[in-house]
This record gives structure tokens, C-alpha cells and sequence, in this order.
């Protein structure tokens, strides 16, 4: 048996620690906003839940590109054996799976228009940001929300990835550990390139 064969990576790097799951927390925050019946009330509301909505939605994009930095890297290490996933053996629904993927994309422009109403902020949406998670869907849905997915030579990456080369690959590595410490899971937008040619 060679070394390869024996070890065994991560499905989650650390990443879960510093996420949550946009509809359910946005959800509640609008929940909480519709309380308020008065305009004036509401208005000073979102101004203070907007920030908190704008992190969750970076932070959102953060973890789809992280994961899909992950699987770059995991798949540079040859065919190794997965780790802790939960998707495992589970039931595949296109629908269920890509749901939250959907929700992701379309809740920036919810934020843009309620910015624009409630405080006439123009929320700036980042098409890079867009391309990430429709990137993160497509990757989701060719590898079947990961129900089949033992090894690392089974992850299917989407169209425009690569496995750059091994300093390139230590890179992405090194930034992925780096923010699982710091929880700024968007600077790994500085190692995409090494990875994506779009």
C-alpha cells in the first residue's frame, strides 16, 4: 500500500466555524425587520442590520469559493480518501441541493433594492462575486451534492478550474489556512487566478 492510499483529507477544512446559512440567518433578520410596522422604525432597523447582512452575504461568497479552492487543492494531492463528509451516501434532489445556491445569487439584488429603500445606499454587487456562486452551483450539481464522493479522483471541478502547479497549489493552501484562522474567507478571491482561468 502506498502512502497515498492511506492518507486521508478533510471534507471541511475548518471553514464551517466561521459561516452560516444565508436564507435561515437573513431570513430571520428580515422576520425581525417586518415586525415594525412604522416606515421611520424600519428604516432605522435595516440601517442596523445591513451591515450585518452585507458580512453574511461576503462571507457566503467566502465559504462557496473556499470550497471550491479546497477541492483544487485536495484533488492536487492525488486520489486520497475524503474525510468527514456529511452529503455521503445521502438522497440527491437537484432542487434541494442548488436551493440555497439560488437564494445566495438572488439575495443580492434583494439587499441592492431594500439599501436603496430603506437607506438610499447604492450596495455595490460584485460580478465576481455572482460568478463565484453560480460557479459553487455548477460544482454542487456535477458532482450530485457530493453523495457519491469518497476520494479525492472522484470530485469533479467546474469548467474553468485547474490544478495549477505544486508552489501554486501550496499557495492556495496557505491562504485557505490563513483564513480559517483569521474567519476572512473573501481574501482567498487573491488566490482564484492561480486556479481559475474563467
Amino acid at each position: 500500500m502506498t502512502t497515498t492510499q492511506t492518507q486521508m483529507v478533510l471534507f471541511d477544512p475548518g471553514y464551517a466555524q466561521h459561516t452560516t446559512i444565508l436564507s435561515i440567518s437573513a431570513e430571520y433578520i428580515y422576520a425581525q425587520l417586518n415586525q415594525f410596522k412604522n416606515f421611520g422604525q424600519k428604516k432605522f432597523q435595516f440601517k442596523m442590520a445591513y451591515p450585518k447582512l452585507k458580512h453574511m452575504a461576503d462571507n457566503n461568497v467566502g465559504f462557496c469559493l473556499g470550497s471550491l479552492l479546497w477541492a483544487v487543492y485536495i484533488k492536487s494531492l492525488g486520489d486520497v480518501t475524503i474525510e468527514g463528509n456529511p452529503c455521503l451516501n445521502g438522497e440527491y434532489d437537484e432542487a434541494e441541493t442548488v436551493e440555497e445556491a439560488d437564494y445566495s445569487i438572488e439575495f443580492f439584488q434583494r439587499l441592492k433594492k431594500d439599501a436603496k429603500y430603506y437607506i438610499g445606499e447604492d450596495y455595490i454587487i460584485d460580478p465576481l462575486d455572482v460568478k463565484i456562486l453560480e460557479l459553487y452551483k455548477e460544482f454542487l450539481v456535477i458532482n450530485k451534492g457530493f453523495t457519491q464522493i469518497n476520494t479525492t479522483s472522484e470530485l469533479q471541478l467546474p469548467q474553468g478550474f485547474s490544478i495549477p502547479d505544486k508552489k501554486s497549489c501550496e499557495q492556495i493552501n496557505a491562504k485557505i489556512q490563513d483564513v480559517i484562522k483569521t474567519g476572512k474567507l473573501l481574501e482567498l478571491k487573491e488566490v482564484l487566478p492561480l486556479a481559475y482561468k474563467g
